[in-house]
């Protein structure tokens, strides 16, 4: 429950606010740590380490590092996405080496967190584009309409289940679908 109630919040969002100061991201901290422990049912005293292995999580900290890898990963292996460019090597780079108090983008912060776990960026596998067509394109979907000649409101319901009947009995070697009458 907690991780889909609760976590599930904490982790919307987490590329982006991650680059927000850590004085700001320190407040979260309590939230996750209390529905660890409402979940375990471990006391108030129980050390957060200990909370973090018993219920396999990370903490916040390494849960937005690995949210942001993840997202940094997918943006660089489809060169279509709209991010794309964004995440490219910013032309500030130096900027931000001299100013460490300067909030870094994502791809600075990407790029040296993959370079801690010793990944890289440089060698991945461009994502294929899919030649994508829909089902209804492929194979042409022929519907008989011959019911809707005839309004609800105006003829006898023996009229339509006659009519109905005979459709039947005409397409009985056919799939039948049936939908909710909606035509949306």
């Amino acid at each position: 429950i907690y991780n889909s109630l609760v976590r599930s919040r904490l982790d919307y969002g987490a590329v982006v606010y991650a680059s927000a100061r850590p004085s700001a991201l320190t407040m979260l901290d309590p939230i996750h740590h209390l529905g660890l422990r409402l979940a375990t049912g471990a006391f108030r005293t129980s050390p957060v380490l200990s909370l973090y292995a018993e219920t396999h999580q990370m903490s916040l900290e390494r849960r937005r590092q690995y949210l942001s890898l993840c997202y940094a990963y997918k943006v660089y292996s489809d060169p279509h996405h709209p991010s794309f460019s964004a995440l490219q090597t910013s032309a500030s780079r130096r900027l931000f080496e001299n100013k460490p108090s300067i909030v870094r983008p994502l791809s600075l912060r990407a790029e040296s967190m993959a370079r801690s776990l010793h990944l890289s960026f440089d060698k991945l596998p461009l994502l294929r584009q899919a030649y994508r067509v829909a089902p209804w394109d492929l194979v042409p979907i022929s519907c008989d309409w011959s019911l809707s000649k005839y309004s609800k409101k105006v003829v006898p319901p023996l009229v339509l289940l006659r009519e109905f009947a005979e459709l039947e009995q005409k397409y009985c070697d056919y799939l039948h679908f049936y939908t909710d009458g909606s035509k949306t």
